[in-house]
């Protein structure tokens, strides 16, 4: 099929195929279905995409992963893309986010439950958006595209190892003009818990309005984490004096940076900075987009006995720390997630903006229990839920890991390899 000269060209393209950078991935991937030619790599075995099907199954990823999500849908959806697994045994996964700002005016969404709006600017029409997950080591490609309904220029920031050439910043990393998209790809390291958003200026606005998601990393098979029902929990807010702020379109924004010598010795400008009171703050605060989400009819309903593990992320603007305050137990605690071994053992956890981490915990006692932000005006203009934990049942469960979402209403399920796997 091909010339001696051709063959060695072709043995060294998949050799550096491997150590290439994750910037050019995507174009070889484009270019041919496969970069493990004949006669260098033998064929992946069917053990290790059993071993790649059998994790996600673990994981409890989606098979629906096009409808969005809402508060409910949101706290067990995991998002693990289209997966490719070549030859030489490299998988890539593949996801897809459009970003709308709705013509700059936003999509009104519901942040209370008695049905509050605000109009939101959205990773595929929902706030947060997609929780990505994926295994470290995996090849990752993710398309955004900025809807061509879109006003601003918007780009994709993910917290991890990655180039600069993806990095979503101002310049050549990744801002998306309406109408136009992106490609980043990277590898999947380390292991840990990341938040992604939007960083376009002012970046402030553009994570108010609700451009904000969670990417989850997970050990590699062979060092997974023990069995336990999984939770998302991204922490956020949302301010209504934010919301006319845009590159010039005055308030606040306009004085971006540190105060000018001009605007501090003109007697108006300086009470005004002084007293900050151009400044904006947060009138709802939630966890997973609506207030008082996790409460009533919506506990989450738990066991005695049975292994939690939350997924933890802080992205709210406007305030210097938010927190995680469990009633009636304590967890073990790893920061960022990218340690096997927790290194604390507590009930609360404060956290910047960014900051994230895993909470693990079992229940000892039947209850129904509070978790909110231990700032008392957090939890009064929404930051609150409960576990409604009851006694465990002596009839056989399945095992907690593939078990079904504690909320009877939630979606998702085990991965369906005829749906979303493909084998090259």
């Amino acid at each position: 099929m091909f010339g001696q000269s051709s063959r060695s060209l072709l043995t060294i393209l998949a050799f550096a195929s491997l150590f290439i950078s994750s910037a050019v991935i995507s174009s070889i991937v484009a270019a041919i279905p496969t970069y493990a030619f004949p006669g260098f790599f033998p064929p992946q075995s069917s053990a290790h995409t059993q071993d790649v099907v059998k994790y996600d199954t673990m994981k409890n990823c989606a098979t629906d992963q096009q409808t969005p999500t809402n508060y409910k849908t949101y706290l067990t959806h995991f998002s693990c893309g289209h997966v490719q697994i070549l030859n030489n045994g490299t998988t890539i996964r593949h996801f897809t986010l459009v970003i709308d700002d709705y013509h700059g005016v936003g999509k009104n969404i519901s942040i209370t439950r008695d049905g509050l709006q605000f109009p939101a600017w959205t990773f595929n029409g929902s706030v947060p958006g997609p929780t990505l997950r994926m295994t470290q080591g995996d090849h990752v490609v993710v398309d955004v595209i900025n809807s061509k309904d879109s006003k601003f220029i918007h780009s994709w920031h993910v917290h991890s190892i990655h180039s600069g050439d993806v990095d979503g910043v101002m310049g050549n990393g990744g801002m998306i003009f309406p109408g136009l998209g992106f490609k980043y790809n990277f590898v999947a390291q380390p292991y840990g818990i990341y938040p992604y958003h939007c960083h376009m200026s002012p970046v402030e606005t553009h994570i108010n309005r609700g451009l904000y998601g969670m990417m989850i990393i997970d050990p590699p098979f062979n060092e997974r984490r023990s069995p336990a029902t999984e939770f998302v929990m991204l922490m956020n807010g949302y301010s209504y004096g934010d919301l006319n702020n845009t590159v010039g379109g005055g308030g606040w924004v306009a004085d971006q940076g540190p105060p000018t010598p001009q605007q501090m010795a003109n007697a108006t400008e300086r009470a005004r900075i002084i007293d900050g009171e151009s400044d904006p703050s947060n009138n709802v605060y939630s966890v997973n987009g609506m207030a008082f989400g996790y409460t009533g009819k919506d506990d989450i309903q738990l066991k005695v006995g049975q292994p939690v593990r939350i997924y933890l992320v802080n992205m709210l603007e406007f305030d210097p720390l938010n927190n995680f305050h469990l009633h009636g137990e304590m967890f073990h605690y790893i920061p960022i997630g990218t340690n096997e071994k927790p290194s604390v053992y507590t009930d609360i956890v404060s956290m910047m903006q960014g900051d994230r981490g895993i909470l693990e915990f079992t229940y000892h006692f039947p209850g129904e229990f509070m978790f909110h932000s231990h700032k008392t005006e957090f939890t009064r203009l929404g930051w609150q839920g409960f576990f409604n934990v009851t006694n465990a049942v002596s009839t056989p469960t399945v095992p907690i890991a593939t078990s079904s979402p504690s909320l009877s209403s939630l979606a998702g399920g085990p991965v369906s390899p005829q749906e979303v796997y493909s084998k090259n």
